[in-house]
């Protein structure tokens, strides 16, 4: 009787230490190509080709597409061309997470949005240079 309690406890114990295991590898994905809503209108379009990620960021102020590196400071962050203090983190699939490291906002996957690349977005996939073009809408626009 022992024995046996003591593989379950065991069994228990490895269970225990692989879901530990499974979510840790779950919280740190690359970057996943699509397009991501944060609040209102705003935002985020992550394309990728050949190994190049490019950012666009949109709402109703504007528009912002710049190319994408990994942070060579934090593990699985990415940082976006003349973006002082702005990260990406993929959290999971479905969500991103954009802005300052302690202060980043969600934006959850929307299927529901084109995913056509823009020229924009193609001249920064494109480009081999890192890559920065704003839009302004409102006040103060460019």
């Amino acid at each position: 009787m022992k024995f046996w309690h003591c593989c379950t406890k065991l069994g228990f114990i490895v269970l225990f230490l692989t879901s530990i295991g499974a979510e840790n590898s779950l919280a740190a994905l690359p970057l996943q190509v699509g397009v991501y809503r944060g609040g209102g209108s705003r935002y985020i379009q992550i394309a990728e080709k050949d190994n190049r990620i490019c950012f666009k960021g949109f709402s109703s102020n504007g528009v912002t597409v710049a190319s994408v590196t990994a942070d060579t400071k934090r593990e699985n962050f990415y940082k976006i061309n003349k973006f002082e203090g702005g990260f990406l983190l993929q959290q999971d699939k479905d969500t991103l997470l954009f802005g300052p490291v302690n202060e980043s906002s969600k934006y959850v996957a929307d299927y529901g949005f084109s995913r056509n690349l823009d020229d924009d977005l193609q001249q920064c996939l494109n480009s081999q240079k890192p890559f920065f073009k704003q839009k302004l809408r409102g006040r103060g626009a460019r």
